[in-house]
Parts: structure tokens; C-alpha cells; sequence
């Protein structure tokens, strides 16, 4: 082979080969694609290789801090805010409202049903009174003083009765006209008519008729006490359907709203604010699946805070629970961990934002057979 023939055929193989471990170690790379926490500048990182995928040290995922007890709380009725009594990311105290809703229609409805008790109160107070009345007398005009109305109408009959038999026995002797027989004769039969219906009226009253007057009244009167009851019954579910419109805080803690402006509408079942005991705080954070070998309930992570630029913080959280439920986002499947804040440097804000550290460079004993080397990654 020619000199200058070696020269050139050497150089194009090797980087022929080259070329061919780089396309494959890219591939190898875009296989093993992971969400890693930024670097520090002039830390130093360690990576290995397992089957020939680099993996980090370290992973990361994002979780959010909040108290150790929360009360998710949501308006049962649909409505405007009229009222923002405390605004988010404030301590509040047991029983203080926090939002309040337009309550204009119940407003209404709790007018109009409070006219109506004092209309029944007034019905109710005649209503007792014609039972007073009642009781001192209760038989209607016809039937008072009933028995002397009977006496007279039996004297008016025995007199009209003689007069009768007198002027019939003159009649029968041509003595007196046939004008004046009759008259006499109508007479006795209009007081014997008389004397019957009053007859019939004492038969009735001796059967009760005073009582059921009385009894008829004393109805009257619990009917009306019934629907007075009723009527304030129904403004007290009224007046108790209140405490739907308003957002209060169940104990001591820190609040979170949902809407810091008055106007804003909430449908039914809106989560309108959340209250969260900080005496002590939690972690959340969600686990991609694949990762989730490396995390362990009882170990302490490092986590970073959004709030707080510098990455060394120095925050601490132990792990004491990993949910079974798997939540879905796109074409990835995430575990949620549960961990308690352990080592609080800084004050953190419920809500914010963490990242979870995970040191994957402990794994299982089963897992330990990978190829370890150290680099050094400057920002």
C-alpha cells in the first residue's frame, strides 16, 4: 500500500468508529430521560452508568408545602362574594368568618316570613280572645237565657190557649165574628209553634252545645298557635341557612382563599378557601413511577424552596408515607409522598413550592451492581 494511501484510510476509520460510538451513547442518553434538580455552580456531581445508561446521583420533583391538618371549606350555594374579611396567606382563629356571600334572596325570604309571624301573632291574640269570650258565654243569641225564653213562651201558649177555647165556645153561639175566632185561633197556633222550637232548642242545648262552642274556639286557637309555630320554624331554618353564606375558619391557623375580590362568583361546591394548622408542616410531592424505588417511608430528603434563591438551604423532611393511588399526567404515572418537615432554617409559606431531593446513589442491594464515576459540572 502507498504512503500516502495509509494515511488517509487510517484517519477515515477511526472516525467512522467515533462516530458510531457517539450516535449509539446519544441514544443510550435519550432512553434514560430524567427530571434532575438544577446543578449548583462548582458543585460537584456524581453520575454512574447502569447497562450503560448514565444515571445522576440525584432526582428531583416538585411537591408544595401545607399544614399537617387541612380543612378544604366550600360554599354550599352558588353566589357572589360580597365580604372578603380575611385575605389569603393570613393566621386566622377559630369561628372568624373569612368570605361572605350575596345572600339578597334569603334576605328576602326571611322579610317576608317575619311579616307573616306578626300577622299570626295578631290572629293568634283574637283567636284567644273569642276563646275568652267564648267561655263566658259561649251559646249564640238565640240560645241565651234559653230557658226563660221557654217559660214565657208557655205562658203566651196557655193564655192565647184559653182566649182560643173562649172565643170558640162564643163563636159557636154567634157571639163573636169569624174575624175575630180566627185571629185568636192563629194566635194560640203561633205560640204552640213557638213553644215547640224552643222545645227543640233545649234538647240541643242539653247535649252540649255550650261545650262544642268552646271546643270549637279552643280549635281555633291551636290551629292558629300550629301555623305560628310553623311559620317561625321556618325562619329559624331560614336564619340557620345564614351560616351557608359565610366562609368561617374551624380552628386556629393559616388561610388560603380562593378569590381576595369582592364580586367574584363561586358555583356550588366551589373550594373557596382552606385552613391549615402549622404548628407543625408537611411536604407533598409527586414521585414519577420509575423513580419511585428510590424513595423509602422513615428517610430524611433534602427539599429546596421557591422562596429562597440559595439552593443550599438546608431544609429537611422525612418520608412517612407513599400513597398507593398512581395519578396520571400525560404518558407518565406519579406517586404521591407525603413527608413531615423536619428542619425549617427559613420560614416556609404554605403553598409554596419545593423540590424533593432524592439520593439515588444508595440504591437496593440488588440494585448496587452499576459502574460508578465521578464528574464535575460548572455553571
Amino acid at each position: 500500500m502507498k504512503p500516502w494511501l495509509f494515511f488517509l484510510v487510517v484517519p477515515a476509520t477511526v472516525l467512522a468508529l467515533v462516530g458510531v460510538g457517539f450516535l449509539l451513547g446519544i441514544q443510550n442518553v435519550e432512553n434514560s430521560i430524567i427530571t434532575v434538580s438544577n446543578y449548583i455552580p462548582g458543585r460537584r456531581n456524581h453520575h454512574r452508568i447502569e447497562k450503560g445508561i448514565c444515571q445522576p446521583d440525584e432526582i428531583s420533583f416538585v411537591g408544595y408545602v401545607r399544614g399537617y391538618s387541612q380543612n378544604t371549606l366550600k360554599n354550599k350555594y352558588a353566589g357572589f362574594v360580597s365580604k372578603v374579611r380575611v385575605y389569603s396567606h393570613k393566621m386566622v382563629r377559630k369561628g372568624d368568618v373569612i368570605l361572605e356571600y350575596d345572600r339578597h334572596t334569603l334576605q328576602t325570604a326571611i322579610e317576608k316570613t317575619e311579616h307573616s309571624i306578626a300577622e299570626q301573632q295578631k290572629a293568634l291574640e283574637r283567636k284567644r280572645l273569642n276563646l275568652a269570650l267564648t267561655r263566658l258565654n259561649p251559646l249564640p243569641s238565640e240560645y241565651r237565657n234559653l230557658y226563660w225564653k221557654q217559660k214565657i213562651a208557655q205562658g203566651n201558649r196557655d193564655r192565647t190557649a184559653h182566649e182560643y177555647n173562649v172565643y170558640q165556645r162564643l163563636h159557636g153561639s154567634k157571639i163573636v165574628t169569624d174575624l175575630a175566632f180566627r185571629e185568636k185561633q192563629e194566635a194560640f197556633r203561633n205560640s204552640e209553634a213557638e213553644v215547640k222550637k224552643i222545645d227543640n232548642d233545649m234538647k240541643i242545648l242539653k247535649k252540649g252545645l255550650s261545650a262544642n262552642y268552646i271546643k270549637l274556639a279552643e280549635i281555633e286557637v291551636a290551629e292558629a298557635e300550629t301555623k305560628l309555630k310553623n311559620m317561625q320554624e321556618e325562619l329559624a331554618r331560614q336564619k340557620n341557612e345564614e351560616k351557608y353564606y359565610k366562609i368561617v375558619a374551624p380552628f386556629d391557623g393559616y388561610c388560603i382563599t380562593n378569590s381576595d375580590t369582592v364580586g367574584a362568583y363561586n358555583d356550588v361546591g366551589t373550594a373557596a378557601a382552606e385552613v391549615h394548622k402549622v404548628t407543625r408542616k408537611q411536604l407533598y410531592a409527586y414521585c414519577p413511577e420509575r423513580y419511585i424505588p428510590y424513595v423509602r417511608e422513615g428517610a430524611t430528603y433534602r427539599f429546596v424552596s421557591n422562596q429562597y434563591p440559595d439552593d443550599r438551604q438546608g431544609f429537611e423532611a422525612k418520608c412517612f408515607e407513599i400513597t398507593k393511588a398512581r395519578y396520571q399526567y400525560g404518558n407518565e404515572s406519579f406517586f404521591l409522598v407525603k413527608c413531615r418537615v423536619v428542619k425549617e432554617p427559613e420560614p416556609l409559606r404554605i403553598g409554596s413550592l419545593v423540590s424533593l431531593v432524592v439520593n439515588t446513589s444508595d440504591p437496593e442491594p440488588e440494585k448496587n451492581t452499576g459502574i460508578w464515576k465521578e464528574t464535575v459540572i460548572r455553571g
